[in-house]
């Protein structure tokens, strides 16, 4: 009986024995270095990273959170005793940020935090809206990691500008911006670089003695017009009235032709736009814009009024049709390098009676 005693003994010794030593062979799990990839950045990643961890009791890997908030996905394929790898996230709704910020992974071996250092990435521009920006009026830039900005310049000179979102920030373009200047959107991240290439403008009249075309006259049923009305949106403008006659038929006024407005090489009627500053004693007015041809060709543009204070009316060149604008054929395929005149005229035939129209700073525009 005693040998028994001793002998159960014995092999409980045995067994407290071999686990302390199977306890003392446990690994805990351990991180020596997070690698990012490509680069071989040392515990810092850019986003969209993968990155390599190395050390040891990686093995069963469960989860892996950033910032104490974002969950990481991840291939447990890839994962044995000494490493895994995952992908850096970046999502603004849950909170992803730039700098220093913890990272834990749970293991098959316990818990772990760790620092890493996610980096902002240099911006880039993919496109700007319209295509060919126009002096004087806002310019959206589309691109990426638009965060933080600390400035946007052209030229060297700060604009204003409005941050949408992270992909999307608007300008403000100064008037007298210059086409192939250099626009520079600087974050902590870097700067983007783009050469913005600006819309021709030919100012046709501002009727305050400016522009290519400064003597209007007048013709047909009218029944007033004055090309030197005071106190207009920037100085003088005109006012054409007419009063129900319909002796001629039509009416207008013009200051006549010359050479195209345009070179030769703005040949593009769907890129080329018509800006007119326009009011109305009232609502249903109806303008007739008409352009003539160095070849004798016409297309016009006919338009109501829908309210009466001032306002800039902008028509794409590939709008206007025959016929006084009234044809099926549009101007879509016009040279625009030869129109040489634009006449500004009430359509008397849906048009109030009577109808003062009003109109300032014609300009032809082609981008």
């Amino acid at each position: 009986m005693i040998n028994k005693i001793k002998y159960t003994i014995l092999i409980l010794f045995a067994l407290t024995a071999f686990t302390a030593c199977d306890n003392d062979d446990s690994v805990t799990a351990n991180v020596d270095a997070m690698v990012a990839e490509p680069g071989d950045l040392l515990n810092q990643a850019f986003p969209l990273n993968k990155v390599r961890v190395e050390g040891k009791g990686l093995e069963g890997l469960k989860k892996i959170t950033l910032d104490n908030k974002i969950d990481i996905s991840f291939n447990p394929n890839y994962n044995s005793d000494k490493s895994f790898i995952f992908t850096i996230p970046f999502d603004e709704k849950l909170g992803s940020r730039f700098g220093v910020q913890p990272i834990t992974f749970v293991t098959g071996s316990g818990s772990l935090t760790k620092n890493i250092e996610i980096l902002q990435p240099v911006p880039t521009i993919t496109k700007t809206i319209p295509a060919v920006a126009t002096p004087g009026f806002p310019l959206e830039i589309e691109g990426t990691w638009f965060y933080n900005i600390s400035s946007i310049t052209l030229g060297g000179k700060e604009l204003s500008y409005t941050v949408k979102s992270s992909t999307s920030v608007i300008i403000g373009l100064p008037a007298n911006a210059v086409s192939g200047s250099e626009l520079v959107i600087t974050t902590p991240g870097g700067a983007a670089k783009q050469t913005i290439n600006f819309a021709t403008i030919v100012l046709v009249s501002d009727f305050d003695g400016n522009g290519v075309r400064t003597e209007w006259t007048s013709y047909g049923d009218i029944e007033s017009f004055n090309a030197s009305t005071p106190d207009g949106p920037t100085g003088n403008y005109t006012t054409l009235v007419w009063g129900g006659s319909t002796a001629n038929g039509y009416n207008g006024s013009s200051a006549g032709g010359g050479a195209g407005f345009l070179s030769s090489s703005n040949t593009d009627a769907t890129k080329t736009f018509i800006d007119i500053d326009v009011s109305a004693n009232v609502v249903g007015a109806q303008f007739a814009i008409q352009l003539n041809t160095i070849d004798g060709v016409n297309y016009g543009y006919n338009f109501k009024i829908t309210d009466v204070n001032w306002a800039t009316k902008t028509i794409s060149i590939a709008d206007f049709k025959d016929n006084y604008g009234f044809g099926s054929n549009t101007a879509a395929a016009l040279n625009v390098s030869k129109i040489n005149e634009i006449k500004v005229g009430v359509a008397q035939g849906d048009s109030p009676n009577p109808s003062a129209i009003k109109f300032d700073n014609i300009k032809i525009r082609y981008q």
